[in-house]
């Protein structure tokens, strides 16, 4: 009769075993669940839980704000490292690009000409956490340009001992002038969709005086002193001088940031708003001019209905980079804005912000230049240049406000300084006190 209870005795320690293991392994309140039980993994698990610490982390960090910066440069967080890939990993032996190049640019001063690009650059190769090609480094349809960029960018990180990610240094580059070309602005979508871009602007007539001026200083033999020679399409003797370039709304558009689709925002782009009050003030000039004004006002007439059809023609292109746009972010200042004191503070903090620079900037000290001036756009024989740039202003300015600057990846250097300069752009500077003075500064 005792034999059973003989049994249970010999079971009980096999129980009791058996449950204090199951507690000790899957209790909450195990010690295997406190931080101190982490000395007894392996390696391999210390690094496969970090990661997936780390991982998730930084994923929520970024679906928090899109805009914030990959690299988190400047934070707290642990960060994985990856290395910088060998050169023979992104480019073949004959130049071809065989993997994602645009972590090797950071971000780019693709400003127009004569915008401060110049003085932005060495501005910012002023920290050592910036990094500036000293002369122009443009990427144009040649795919050599690509290739080259590759082997000078990649042999900096390099030199700088810079990890693909996270990064330390800012690299960038200088290249006014991008935006007037359409294959230069492809290079940037098809390789580099996250470098951040600089742009400068500046008010039209104040841009064309001084791009004519630096041409004539550069000796360049050809440029007419007649500047209505200049209104409408430039052409391969006038070295890029031509009104036409003024038209900076045209240029952005290549961006694809607006949809290019209404009427109206077309007709902006097209200039199609003041070609028929050109034309009614052309022809109610009569006799009162000279056979060779009436001529140039004729061949200036023809020169504005064949950009017309130009701009047409290449209508879908735009319409193209419309539904594919550049995701790039684009941060906007006016030239004005470096020289005015607390406006250039203003211009240094949103850089620091822009590019994630954790040292402060060095204040803007304000510049004057002093090269001779070829002509002064403000003289009576340059009012039909003056006329037409500002139209060229007039559309640049609504256009911005009402379509390029509603984009989310669009922002202004001080907003209330920048509008308050884009409002003079459809006013002629010369016939304006108070913007005549601040193209004077």
């Amino acid at each position: 009769p005792m034999r059973p209870f003989y049994y249970l005795l010999l079971l009980l320690p096999s129980l009791l075993l058996f449950g204090f293991a199951r507690y000790y392994f899957t209790s909450p309140s195990s010690p295997l669940s406190s931080p101190s039980s982490f000395s007894s993994w392996s390696t391999f698990e210390i690094k496969q839980a970090d990661y997936l610490h780390n991982n998730n982390t930084n994923n929520k960090q970024a679906n928090s704000n899109n805009h914030e910066d990959d690299e988190n440069i400047g934070s707290n967080t642990t960060t994985t490292i990856i290395p910088l890939p060998p050169l023979t990993t992104l480019l073949s032996p004959n130049g071809t690009i065989i993997s994602d190049i645009s972590f090797l640019l950071d971000f780019a001063i693709i400003a127009f000409p004569k915008s401060g690009t110049t003085f932005l650059k060495d501005y910012l190769n002023r920290t050592n956490e910036t990094h500036l090609h000293q002369s122009e480094l443009c990427m144009k349809r040649d795919p050599l340009d690509v290739a080259d960029f590759v082997r000078r960018y990649h042999a900096l990180h390099v030199r700088y001992d810079q990890p693909r990610h996270p990064k330390t240094v800012r690299f960038g580059i200088k290249c006014p002038g991008t935006f007037y070309r359409t294959d230069d602005v492809h290079v940037y979508h098809r390789y580099f969709p996250k470098t951040k871009f600089i742009v400068g602007l500046r008010h039209p007539i104040s841009w064309f005086e001084s791009f004519y001026n630096y041409q004539r200083h550069r000796n360049v033999s050809g440029l007419p002193s007649d500047t209505s020679k200049l209104v409408g399409r430039c052409d391969g003797r006038h070295f890029h001088v031509c009104t036409d370039r003024g038209r900076f709304h045209a240029a952005l558009a290549r961006l694809g940031k607006t949809p290019m689709r209404e009427e109206g925002e077309l007709d902006l782009l097209l200039g199609r708003r003041y070609e028929d009050r050109r034309q009614q003030q052309e022809q109610g000039q009569g006799q009162r001019e000279s056979n060779r004004k009436t001529n140039t006002t004729r061949e200036n007439n023809g020169s504005h209905h064949s950009k017309k059809h130009q701009h047409i023609s290449s209508s879908s292109r735009r319409r193209h980079l419309a539904q594919n746009g550049l995701p790039n972010r684009v941060l906007l200042y006016q030239v004005n804005q470096i020289h005015d004191h607390r406006t250039s503070e203003e211009l240094s903090i949103d850089l620091q912000r822009y590019l994630n620079i954790r040292q402060t900037l060095p204040p803007i000290a304000s510049y004057r230049q002093t090269k001779t001036r070829a002509i002064d756009i403000c003289h009576e024989e340059h009012a039909e240049a003056r006329g037409v740039l500002v139209e060229h202003g007039a559309d640049a300015r609504v256009w911005m406000r009402e379509y390029f600057l509603k984009h989310p990846s669009v922002s202004v250097v001080e907003s209330s300084s920048f509008h308050r300069i884009l409002d003079g752009w459809g006013v002629d500077p010369c016939l304006n006190d108070t913007i005549l003075h601040e193209r004077e500064v």
